[in-house]
């Protein structure tokens, strides 16, 4: 059988909290400790106590939308399109990126002069050893 939390049994007994902790006190209905502060309770032990069980309503659970979401086909198409769109918008970024990772040179490298240097350097570049000034 299955085992039940105190809750679910006193949904299926319609017994109170604290009748069935009173009947656990007394040894009316027996139990299984479950962690350190939980208690479980059998199917059986239920029935045996307190006789047939009472149904347990499974709630349905609802279908609801946002309140922006259209029903019918235009909301899949306008969703359909958008997701069109996106995905065209990161091909091209990843295009983008592919080309950033290349990076060509935007100047053929024979094109370029070559500026000389000046004859005297810098005093930070300067040689302290060195007696020319």
């Amino acid at each position: 059988m299955a085992w039940h939390t105190i809750q679910e049994a006193q949904k299926l007994t319609g017994k109170s909290r604290r009748t069935l902790y009173r009947d656990m006190a007394t040894g009316r209905l027996s139990w299984e400790p479950e962690g350190d502060n939980a208690r479980r309770l059998e199917t059986s032990e239920l029935i045996r106590a307190y006789g047939a069980l009472l149904p347990m309503a499974q709630p349905e659970s609802e279908k609801t939308a946002h309140h922006d979401t259209v029903v019918g086909t235009d909301g899949i198409t306008q969703v359909l399109a958008e997701l069109k769109a996106l995905r065209e918008e990161v091909a091209e970024l990843k295009q983008t990126m592919r080309l950033l990772e290349h990076k060509p040179d935007s100047v053929p490298s024979d094109t370029l002069e070559t500026v000389p240097l000046p004859s005297q350097l810098p005093w930070w570049r300067r040689s302290i050893f060195s007696g020319k000034v």
